[in-house]
Formats: C-alpha cells, sequence, structure tokens
C-alpha cells in the first residue's frame, strides 16, 4: 500500500502489517498468522488460496492513494482482490478489507477518481474504515465476532496501541526481503497534519485524521529496539506529515507550528540509542511551510537530524504547484518564493556531503496535477520554479511529478475535465526530466560518487538495476552482472531519473566490454584494447598504453589482480 504518510511496497514494509499482528498476539499470543506480500501470492493464486482455505480469518491490507511506479512490487488491483477471494473454497471465511482502500476509497491511478469500499463488498464481508488493528483486537476479544463490534473505530490515541507495536515486531521475519537484509520499516510518530486547523490541502487525507496524535519518543525507540532485535538495520521515520513540527507545542495552535528542536534531538537520541549499528536511518515528510516560516529553528532541526541520521537522507517537500490560482484554490502550503526559500534554507544546512558520498539531507519535490484551478500557465509556473532552482545552484535530490487521485471524504471529492489535457502533461514532465532532472542528479551524486550497500533489484537485459536501502534510492543502471547482490558502486554517468554505476572498486582486469565502454572518454575501442591488456598492473602501466588520461576519482577506484586500488 501507498498513502501520503506511508508506504508498504518492498523493500519497505508499513506499519499495518505490524500493528495488526500485534493487535491479534495481544488477543491471543496462540493464533498462527501468516504474513504474505501480493508479490509473493502472484507465483501462484491456486497455490495461495489453498492455504488461504484453512484460515479462521482473511484480512486484506492494501490501497494506493499517492499514484505511482514502483520497482520493489506492485500494490495489488481492484481486480485481482476480487478474482484472489472470491475462490468457493473462502465462502465460509469472514474476510477483512482494512488499509486506505477501507478507510478512503479504491485509488486505481493517476487522473481518476477512487471507486468506493464497496466496491469489494462483496467478496469482502467486512469493510474496516476505522483502524484495524483496534477493531480487529476488539471483535478477537469478544468471542472473534466481527458482526458485533464497530467496524469505524479509531484510536483514542497513540498511547492505546502502543502495546500491540513491540510485539507485532516478529512479523518481519515472515517478510520475503528479510532474509537478504533487504527491507526498511516506515515508523510512525505521528498522524495526521497540523494543518487540519484550515482545512489541509484540498486533496489530502492526512486532515481526515483529525487532531495530530503524537507518539512518544520513548515508545518510538522501544518499537525501533524490537525491530532491531529481529534483524531489521533501515528505518525510516516517515509516517508524518512534517517531521520539523514532531513534539512542537503549538500543534493544534498553529497552521506552521515552531519545530521543537529538543524534542527532535530527544526523539533521535532514543532511536540510535535503541539501534547503535544501524545501517540507515532517514526521514521523509516536510511540511516546506514550516521551513519558511520558521527557518532558523529548521535549521537546527536539519543539523538534528543530521547527527544522528545516515547520508543521502531525503526530506519530501509537498510543493505541489506554485501557480497562484491553483495555490488559492486548494488551499496549498506554499507560494513560489516560499518554497524557494525552504528549498535553499534546507540547502544551507544539508547539502554538505563526506568525501565521495551523497549528501547529507536534501528537498525533494512533489508535484501534483489535476487541481481545481489549473491551466495552461501552471506548467510555466511550475517549470520557471524548477529552472529558477537549478539557476541558483541549488540541490533537489528528486522531482516526483504526479496526477491526483481524487478521493470521497476529501474537498477534491469530484472530477471534472481537466484544465491539461493529458499530451501536454506528458510534454511537461519530460521537459523537466530533461531540463531540470538530469542536471539535479549530475550536483547530487557527481562522478566518482560512491554509493554504499546498492542491492541488485531486477536484471534487464545485459544490464543490472540497483538500488541502496534509502527513503528515496537512487535508481543505479549497471552494465553486466554484480559479482554480488549486494556491492557497493561508483557513478560514471546520469540520466534524468538514475545513475549509470560501475562496481567499487572495480576490478579493471576482470571487467565486461560492456562495463569498460560505458565509461566516458573510452568507447568501444579502447574498450578493446583494455581487455586485450589485461592483466593491467598499476595507474602508470594503464596510461603508458591509452591515449588518454583516466580521471582522478576512477584512478583511485580502479583495482588490480594483486589487490592494490
Amino acid at each position: 500500500m501507498d498513502e501520503p504518510t506511508c508506504l508498504g511496497v518492498p523493500p519497505y514494509i508499513s506499519t499495518y502489517p505490524r500493528y495488526i499482528a500485534g493487535a491479534i498476539w495481544s488477543a491471543d499470543p496462540q493464533i498462527e498468522i501468516l504474513y504474505q506480500t501480493i508479490d509473493e501470492v502472484r507465483l501462484s493464486f491456486e497455490k495461495a488460496q489453498e492455504i488461504w482455505a484453512h484460515s479462521d480469518i482473511l484480512i486484506l491490507i492494501a490501497g494506493m492513494i499517492v499514484p505511482g511506479k514502483y520497482l520493489g512490487g506492485t500494490p495489488i488491483s481492484v481486480r485481482e482482490a476480487r478474482v484472489l477471494f472470491s475462490d468457493s473454497r473462502l465462502e465460509a471465511i469472514p474476510k477483512l478489507l482494512v488499509g486506505p482502500w477501507a478507510r478512503f476509497g479504491c485509488g486505481l491511478e493517476g487522473g481518476r477518481l477512487a471507486l468506493s469500499p464497496d466496491a469489494l463488498s462483496p467478496p469482502f464481508d467486512y469493510i474496516v474504515s476505522g483502524d484495524p488493528e483496534v477493531v480487529i483486537y476488539n471483535a478477537l476479544i469478544e468471542g472473534r465476532d466481527f458482526s458485533g463490534v464497530s467496524l469505524d473505530t479509531s484510536r483514542a490515541s497513540a498511547r492505546e496501541i502502543e502495546p500491540f507495536l513491540v510485539r507485532g515486531s516478529q512479523i518481519v521475519r515472515q517478510h520475503p526481503n528479510l532474509q537478504r537484509d533487504y527491507l526498511i520499516c516506515e515508523i510512525e510518530t505521528f498522524r495526521g497534519c497540523p494543518r487540519y486547523i484550515v482545512g489541509g490541502c484540498s486533496f489530502c487525507i492526512e486532515p481526515n485524521y483529525g487532531p495530530p496524535q503524537t507518539r512518544e519518543a520513548i515508545d518510538i525507540a522501544r518499537e525501533i529496539e524490537a525491530l532491531y532485535a529481529e534483524g531489521i538495520r533501515a528505518f525510516r521515520l516517515g509516517r508524518q506529515s512534517d517531521i520539523f513540527s514532531y513534539g512542537s507545542k503549538e500543534i493544534g495552535e498553529e497552521e506552521f507550528p515552531t519545530p521543537a528542536v529538543h524534542e527532535v534531538h530527544n526523539l533521535f537520541s532514543k532511536v540510535r540509542a535503541g539501534a547503535p549499528d544501524v545501517e540507515v536511518l532517514h526521514i521523509d515528510n516536510v511540511n516546506p511551510g514550516t521551513v519558511a516560516h520558521h527557518p532558523e529553528e529548521s535549521k537546527q532541526v536539519a543539523k538534528t537530524i543530521m547527527k544522528f541520521h545516515t547520508v543521502g537522507d531525503v526530506a519530501a517537500f509537498g510543493i505541489e504547484s506554485v501557480d497562484p490560482e491553483v495555490i488559492r484554490r486548494n488551499n496549498l502550503k506554499v507560494d513560489a518564493d516560499e518554497a524557494f526559500e525552504a528549498v535553499a534554507t534546507l540547502n544551507e544546512v544539508g547539502a554538505q556531503a563526506p568525501p565521495r558520498e551523497l549528501p547529507h539531507l536534501l528537498p525533494g519535490i512533489n508535484l501534483l496535477y489535476g487541481l481545481p484551478g489549473e491551466s495552461d500557465a501552471t506548467l510555466e509556473h511550475n517549470v520557471s520554479f524548477l529552472e529558477r532552482l537549478r539557476d541558483a545552484n541549488l540541490l533537489v535530490r528528486r522531482i516526483n511529478i504526479r496526477q491526483v487521485i481524487g478521493l470521497p471524504g476529501t474537498a477534491l471529492s469530484e472530477s471534472s475535465s481537466p484544465a491539461i489535457s493529458h499530451s501536454a502533461f506528458l510534454k511537461h514532465k519530460e521537459r523537466i526530466r530533461k531540463e531540470v532532472d538530469t542536471v539535479m542528479l549530475q550536483r547530487v551524486a557527481p562522478a566518482g560518487t560512491i554509493i554504499r550497500s546498492a542491492f541488485l533489484e531486477k536484471e534487464r537485459g545485459k544490464n543490472s538495476l540497483l538500488r541502496p536501502l534509502a527513503s528515496y534510492p537512487l535508481l543505479c543502471h549497471m552494465p553486466g552482472r554484480p559479482a554480488t547482490s549486494v556491492t557497493d558502486v561508483v557513478v560514471i554517468d546520469h540520466g534524468p531519473r538514475s545513475v549509470t554505476v560501475l562496481p567499487h572498486p572495480f576490478p579493471i582486469n576482470s571487467a565486461s566490454m560492456s562495463q569498460l565502454s560505458a565509461i566516458s572518454g573510452i568507447g568501444s575501442r579502447r574498450a578493446a584494447r583494455l581487455k586485450l591488456g589485461t592483466p593491467w598492473r598499476d595507474i602508470s602501466h594503464l596510461h603508458s598504453e591509452l591515449d588518454i588520461e583516466l580521471p582522478q576519482w576512477l584512478q583511485s577506484s580502479i583495482r588490480f589482480e594483486d589487490g592494490q586500488e
């Protein structure tokens, strides 16, 4: 599943299965739980249904509220849900639909209205529009009678469900990615949006949660410590609308609460104490309005996060649009100047990078199309804003360009004919990719940047696709195949949304022709000479035979047969 503050597409595991498992085991520790991802189920619908036929209860966690494309997995479709759970062998088993689909509607793709949850009733007997962990716990302690409990019950506070969270951590053992240490846990710090007092953005579900519910730092640390004990080494504090507002006493009073630096420090210090050898600790959402309205406090929060996190971190800025009419009609957070200042402020602190590594903490920008008030001028407003960032030599880690999903219960619950044609949208997207994205990636990860622990995701033709565990991992294209499924890589070239990489250290004597020819300035002829000239002994030997001098970063990445680098 994917919603604005929570991601559950591999390599992520969301809060939902962990909370639900904890609720079940809190009601009865002897209950056996089988947890499967839809990607596992797709290997054989028949086999999955055969196993499910022996269950007492079936629970589907599903929902795509944020439109996007995913490399690690694909959320279940409405068609798949109907087919899977309509099997006659499952007819007598209570079937529950929970998660974003049940609560907000069945989002299908950007640019389309979501279906009502009732579209899946049947095959589902119970559409749980409340908090599933609370509803399921209540039903289990009442004799497993779901007809006797309210399906729209929500927790009164975050503290109410804390006993479930440590207990539910064991469910990560069943995630297929844990076996190869390629799993990142989404962690909730607070739920809801501080801007609920002014209605929030027109399209967003977060204001529907009501007043934000903040978890205590000690409870968050206990949950992370339990997951750490299960072998998890990657975490994202992402289940919140604005991590910079965490712990602020002005939540509920101000649209843009003043960041409480000491509360953020307390949170991150406790998290690191519970996970001392963490490999990834990243964040997700940051309200650019918070940064624009409180720049000095925001810089202090950024510095605090950087003291405890791992590099390559991204603060996702939900800017959505800088068209003044779209901002007004949709109650968005910032105008163009405020958005610019937010990006510049975070750059001032977070753009620094350790030698040959990614920057510490950069903004990511979310743009959203299909909102009321749009016109052809919207496209120019947004492009001009991005070009302004580019020309000011600021860094942005990534730019998400999406089309809105209309959801029941939001101000954007009805659709009208889009003001921007689909072809104009695609041309606009392509223009940003060519004119802005590539330049940004060249700045963020210049040639010679080392990306640590990149995991092999897929093989595509003669190339490999790799990504590190991260909040927004860089997609890495490698010619040929890596020697191992997890490897350090070095950046050699850039595209609009990905980088070309080679193994680091680079074993020049065993490198393939495709890897050698991918290096700028080498080409196929020199690559052939390099292959014919092996074994190479050292850099001076290389330079004596080639008519070009390799860049310094590449020289320092090369490994020769004797192990010399």
